[in-house]
């Protein structure tokens, strides 16, 4: 399997539809909802910062009791 194929996050095969997400300046391909939505959790502070996201930058943080 080539490298173009493989899940930004897992590295399994993306298959002929992957998950798609611009960020960085690239797209990166994911092989399921739940990678994407792992990647998205894991790198969220630097995707609100990306320029064109819809997230407000200036979002208060969550507050626990």
């Amino acid at each position: 399997m080539s490298d173009e194929r493989a899940c930004d996050l897992c590295g399994l095969d993306v298959g002929a539809r992957p998950f798609c997400l611009q960020a960085g300046g690239k797209t990166l391909k994911f092989c399921c909802d739940g990678c994407l939505g792992i990647y998205r959790m894991l790198h969220e502070s630097e995707l609100r910062e990306a320029p064109g996201d819809s997230a407000p930058a200036d979002e208060p943080p969550n507050k626990t009791a």
